[in-house]
């Protein structure tokens, strides 16, 4: 017995070294596919997954900036919605003429109905809300008054929620056969406000970004507040109180949030630490909320925006990475793509 004992114990060891090494060895990606930069530039900001395993992507197209006219504008943004499967096929699926000053934003997939969150930056001539891609083409069926930042958006008990980085809020909305048109904020605090460039230029003027539901938890990430804030979502609509997750600074710039089945939390952040030119980080919260650095300045990580988990058996144990690439074109000609990272734990279904 004695002796058995013994192995049993030598063999437990071996699996927790091994798994040590495991959680400690680099993370190794491999490209799906890209996306054309344009001739002034492109941005990929969302990603969701089907039941079927395809990705969608939301990309923006940069007009030429014309700081002529007051207040400048773009001549020609244009929208677009692509599908990826996971080998690497894609197809455009809608577009939309966002001229002067919109772009997409987040991404969500219900009853398998595909919606996006559209932004005008300041110009008024562009519904400002979430869109259904109805066909080839969108549809408002949320709008948000102007000012509102509409980033990230995830379904939780039949209703939308839909993080605005602008004013530090989250916004809830009913979808139905009409125009959902909310008039306040469902939350609305200081801790998902953004900060001030002006005065720190370490950040970015982007607060609340993105959002991820785990029961009838919700979890966003604060990408100049570098926090993972959670808040209860209560059976009769209202919400507990909002509390901080993880705090550091390495989540300065955090994004797009993912859960996987452990309970674990990704986190993809536009900038990594080491002030590299292509940059990006990608982190991992444990359920006791130890923040795990998986990979800072990798190389292959530019402006990433959004983790998606494959949903399909060969794939859910996948990471995909959407590399949004918001800076790099102007300095090398890059593009957005979408990175396969293998991370050995199955995603939480959305």
């Amino acid at each position: 017995m004695k002796r058995l004992l013994t192995l049993v114990a030598a063999a437990c060891l071996v699996l927790l070294v091994a798994a040590g090494w495991a959680a400690a060895a680099p993370l190794v990606p491999a490209t799906v596919t890209d996306f054309s930069a344009g001739d002034y530039g492109s941005f990929a900001e969302g990603m969701t997954v089907d039941s079927h395993g395809s990705l969608y992507v939301s990309l923006t197209s940069w007009g030429l900036y014309d700081d002529t006219v007051d207040p400048p504008l773009m001549t020609s943004n244009i929208g677009e919605i692509w599908k990826v499967t996971p080998r690497g096929v894609k197809t455009l699926v809608a577009t939309q003429d966002l001229t002067p000053n919109g772009m997409l934003l987040g991404v969500a997939i219900r009853r398998d109905r595909l919606y996006v969150a559209l932004y005008d930056m300041g110009a008024g001539t562009i519904g400002n809300g979430v869109y259904r891609i109805h066909g080839d083409a969108l549809t408002q069926v949320v709008s948000l008054p102007e000012g509102v930042w509409p980033n990230g958006i995830a379904f939780h008990g039949g209703r939308l929620y839909i993080t605005d980085s602008a004013t530090g809020a989250i916004w809830r909305a009913r979808l139905g056969n009409g125009l959902a048109s909310p008039t306040k904020p469902w939350l609305l605090s200081d801790e998902l406000a953004p900060g001030d460039p002006e005065a720190d230029p370490s950040l970015a003027g982007i607060g609340v970004n993105g959002i991820a539901f785990r029961g009838d938890f919700l979890y966003v990430s604060v990408a100049d507040g570098a926090s993972i804030m959670r808040v209860h979502v209560k059976d009769g609509g209202g919400h507990g109180p909002l509390r901080a997750v993880c705090t550091s600074d390495r989540l300065l710039s955090a994004d797009g949030i993912a859960f996987d089945a452990l309970g674990g939390l990704w986190i993809a952040t536009n900038h990594g630490t080491t002030g590299a030119g292509v940059s990006g980080g990608l982190f991992r919260l444990t359920p006791k909320g130890d923040l795990r650095t998986k990979a800072d300045d990798p190389g292959w990580l530019d402006y990433p925006t959004t983790p998606v988990f494959g949903a399909t058996g060969r794939t859910r144990k996948t990471l995909f990475v959407e590399n949004g690439a918001y800076y790099d074109f102007n300095l090398d000609g890059t593009h957005p793509d979408i990175q396969a990272v293998p991370v050995g734990v199955p995603g939480l279904p959305l």
